[in-house]
């Protein structure tokens, strides 16, 4: 488990994940200097969407195409009469 999650944290920065990381530095320095509490959360959750690699960064929030491509698989039909 630990190795997935160390994967996930050191592979595929794009350059949107590293905007996400600033915009969670520059919030967070807003957030330390002004007491500005919805910096902080804002912040936060562009933290954990650059570190997690979630959220629609580049477009992530749509499914993959291969992900329903299973043409290999048979679909069989059954139909219920009452």
């Amino acid at each position: 488990m630990l190795s997935a999650v160390k994967q996930n944290l050191l592979t595929n920065w794009h350059p949107m994940r590293w905007v996400a990381l600033g915009i969670a530095v520059i919030l967070g320095f807003n957030w330390l200097i002004n007491a500005a509490p919805v910096s902080g959360f804002i912040a936060l959750f562009f933290l954990f969407q650059a570190v997690t690699n979630t959220g629609c960064l580049v477009g992530q929030c749509a499914p993959s195409a291969n992900q329903f491509n299973n043409e290999d698989e048979e679909i069989t039909f059954e139909e219920i009469k009452k």
